[in-house]
């Protein structure tokens, strides 16, 4: 029994190898040529099969291609995990006291999702395996710096606009300020714009 063992163990880095998760043509064509030899999963492709057409002489080719397979699914499925998570996600528009328009509010989990997607996406961009999603990831990562950058400035807008609005909203500041109330009120026309078509 040992003697089998023995004559067995040096199997199990190659098929662990060529089970990784994410295995896909690529990386059969790129052990293929490594091996000198087409190789792939076919109907009837079996470990014995593997054995025959004599992958036990390159054990490091099938196990460095695997390995890699494996980064490649984990970058693959981050992807693809972040893109779900942003599905159905919506901003709250409650009433901003009686102006008969509204606010957004629930920025706070955005924020932190956004925070946690684009250190994700920005260590994606350094790895060495990232090269068959690249530009996807760069598109990725430029559309949540983007959204980023938004959500900062419409946070900014909004908390002026809502320390403003009231101030103007007053009979005595309209007397008082006549040209400012009118720089306002077309401020506060553009705002209202906004966010009707937000609703």
């Amino acid at each position: 029994m040992k003697e089998k063992i023995d004559e067995f163990k040096p199997v199990v880095p190659v098929a662990v190898a060529l089970r990784k998760k994410g295995m896909v043509d690529r990386h059969w064509d790129e052990i293929s040529t490594g091996v000198g030899f087409d190789i792939r999963p076919i109907e009837g492709f079996t470990l014995n099969s593997v054995i025959d057409l004599g992958m036990m002489a390159h054990p490091q080719v099938c196990e460095d291609v695997g390995e890699k397979a494996f980064k490649e699914f984990g970058i693959e499925q981050s992807l693809a995990k972040m893109l779900v998570e942003w599905e159905g996600s919506n901003f709250l528009l409650p009433a901003f006291k009686n102006t008969g328009t509204s606010y957004i509010s629930g920025f706070e989990e955005a924020i932190q999702r956004l925070d946690e997607h684009i250190v994700n996406t920005q260590a994606m961009q350094f790895s060495p395996f990232k090269k068959p999603f690249e530009d996807q990831i760069e598109a990725w990562c430029e559309k949540l710096l983007l959204v980023s950058d938004t959500l900062e400035e419409w946070i900014k807008c909004q908390g002026q606009w809502m320390y403003l609005q009231p101030i103007f909203d007053s009979n005595d500041i309209m007397k008082q300020l006549p040209q400012e109330t009118k720089r306002f009120k077309s401020v506060d026309s553009t705002w209202k714009q906004q966010i009707n078509i937000a609703k």
